[in-house]
């Protein structure tokens, strides 16, 4: 068996495939072959892409930065302006205080010095004159 099989493989060897067939196949080979692609337009691609997604991300890692500062200094301005309120209300009142106090004691004063004597002088003569009748 081992010698049919040699006479086989030398038959094998010596058979030639007609031209026609040969060109068929490398047409077919062809035509079903996919184009390869090169990498070189997508890395491109890709790396503008990066370079895109970066910038956005830091531009927005330094908004939201501006953000926080801003709040913090609007939350900073307006305790601020709290206690300017706080302070100015205080002395509003201590003067509206002072007001009051100084316009009682003068009221005070009005009232001992001159509604009372004529009204004393009123009720005196009033009372000489239901006492003595006339």
């Amino acid at each position: 068996m081992d010698q049919e099989l040699q006479k086989l493989i030398r038959q094998f060897q010596e058979e030639k495939c007609p031209p026609n067939v040969l060109e068929r196949v490398t047409q077919r080979i062809s035509r079903d072959k996919r184009p390869t692609r090169s990498l070189k337009p997508m890395l491109r691609w890709a790396a503008t892409l990066a370079c895109v997604f970066g910038a956005v991300v830091v531009w927005q890692f330094n908004a939201r930065r501006e953000r926080q500062l801003h709040t913090a200094e609007l939350a900073a301005q307006a305790q601020a302006d709290r206690a300017l309120v706080v302070q100015q209300t205080r002395q509003a009142f201590a003067y509206i205080g002072q007001a009051v106090i100084r316009a009682a004691a003068h009221t005070e004063n009005a009232l001992s010095k001159e509604a009372v004597p004529p009204l004393r002088n009123s009720f005196e003569t009033l009372k000489n004159k239901v006492t003595k009748p006339i």
